[in-house]
Parts: structure tokens; sequence; C-alpha cells
């Protein structure tokens, strides 16, 4: 079976972020399979799906002085590693108005009250 993890990473937007990150999974034989990043005011989120043969101690272990040099807060979860498995949406929802607290709130509480569903692959 493989092991896999999703890693969570935070942290202060700077050059180096995912080189390092990567270059250290890659010492662990960790291979990625999908990534999320973006840029969220001046910090940057990662999400990465990886499998890797170490245990997740071991995985978090080798991790922290990495973290700790980019000053990145860090989280591992094991996961099934069901790569490419995504929902295609076959409705599109468009909320447009002034910005206000619980828009989206509200929005997706009103949704979930009319049972909009979706089916998992």
């Amino acid at each position: 079976m493989k092991n896999w993890l999703m890693l969570t990473l935070v942290g202060k937007d700077r050059p180096g972020i995912v080189a390092k990150i990567c270059q250290a999974l890659f010492g662990l034989n960790g291979n990625l399979g999908e990534t999320s990043m973006t840029r969220l005011g001046g910090n940057f989120t990662i999400m990465l799906m990886v499998c890797i043969p170490e245990k997740k101690s071991v995985v978090q272990e080798k991790l922290q002085p990495v973290c700790d040099e980019l000053e990145l807060f860090f989280h591992l979860d094991e996961i099934e590693g069901r790569l490419h498995q995504h929902i295609e949406p076959d409705v599109r929802i468009s909320i447009h108005g002034a910005d206000q607290a619980g828009i989206v709130a509200r929005a997706t509480g009103a949704l979930n009250k009319s049972r909009v569903e979706y089916s998992q692959p």
C-alpha cells in the first residue's frame, strides 16, 4: 500500500519556498501527486499530495527545520491518494453585490438548505 500524505503549508510569501520544500520531499523519496498553491494577501499557502515511503512522523521531523527556516506553519495528514478524481460541476453560481460581512455564509447556507448535492466520482 502506498503512503499518501497531505502537506499544508502557510507563511509569508518569499522566494524559494516551493524549491526548498520540494527538495526536502525529494530527499525523502517523495513523489508529488496533485498540488494547489496560492497567494492570499502577503501570505503563501500550499497543499501537496505526497506519496512517500516514510512514516508521517519521519516526514514531520525532516520538514520541521526547513519550515522553521522559511517561517512556515505546516500540517500533515494521512490521506487516500485518489489522484485526478475531481467533481465536474453541472452548475455555476455567481453572486454580485457590495462587500459586506456574511455574504458567503448566507449564500452557502441557502444552498445547503435547498439540499444542492453533488456526487463523488
